[in-house]
């Protein structure tokens, strides 16, 4: 049985011991070769898109064709948009003002303008269909004092 030396153990550990990897370390950008064409994503525009530049373009009857179309693609989600761009529509088109007040926003703010613009006209309509519930509660209030007043004086000529 031969007897090994602490020292000859301790180098044979540390020959046993696996070589260490070199670093992977990337290519900074600017020198690394880049075919940007190929990088490119080119986003395909789909009919709710062209609808909604329609819509801040004021071009009802186009924005119509577009979600008409973007409705007719089958999807369940294309569906559901097309309906609430052509209700959207439809709010717009009721509206009696003149449509030609563009500002030359943002496709995304011009819409949000249309939408900001119904909001208000919704909140001055509501204010004034109150304002006409008030007075026709008044006047229910007071017709009906009047007819329990009648039914009294009829009652009491009935009575005598």
């Amino acid at each position: 049985m031969e007897t090994v030396s602490a020292e000859q153990s301790d180098s044979e550990r540390v020959s046993e011991v696996a070589p260490v990897p070199e670093l992977n370390i990337p290519e900074p950008v600017s020198e690394a070769s880049c075919d940007c064409e190929t990088v490119m994503v080119e986003v395909e525009e789909t009919y709710f898109d062209r609808g909604i530049r329609a819509l801040a373009a004021r071009d009802y009857a186009q924005a119509l064709r577009y979600f008409e179309a973007h409705g007719d693609t089958g999807d369940a989600n294309a569906a559901r948009e097309a309906q609430i761009g052509l209700a959207f529509i439809a709010v717009l088109q009721a509206d009696t003002r003149d449509p030609s007040n563009s500002q030359a926003l943002d496709d995304r703010a011009e819409v949000i303008s249309l939408a900001l613009s119904l909001l208000t006209r919704l909140e001055d309509k509501v204010s004034a269909l109150g304002k006409a519930n008030s007075r026709l509660a008044d006047d229910l209030e007071k017709r009906e004092a009047v007819l329990e007043r009648l039914r009294e004086l009829t009652l009491g000529q009935l009575e005598d």
